[in-house]
């Protein structure tokens, strides 16, 4: 990774500066946002298939069959 040499960024105005530090701020939290999504995802892939499974079990269970014959 790149480092912003300080002579450089002083070198700079400062409504420059300011401009570049609030991209990085938009950038830092979309980011984050997609991190946040894809763990959300995941958890609610997780959860869905947890009670799939569960629901598997109950339809493989033949101890109802008897009532329903």
């Amino acid at each position: 990774m790149q480092a912003i040499d300080n002579q450089e960024w002083q070198s700079l105005p400062e409504q420059a500066q300011q401009e570049i530090y609030d991209f990085f701020l938009f950038i830092k939290q979309r980011y984050e946002k997609q991190a946040q999504h894809a763990h959300h995802d995941e958890t609610e892939t997780l959860l869905f298939s947890n009670h799939s499974a569960n629901l598997i079990e109950e339809w493989l269970d033949d101890s109802e069959d008897e009532v329903w014959q």
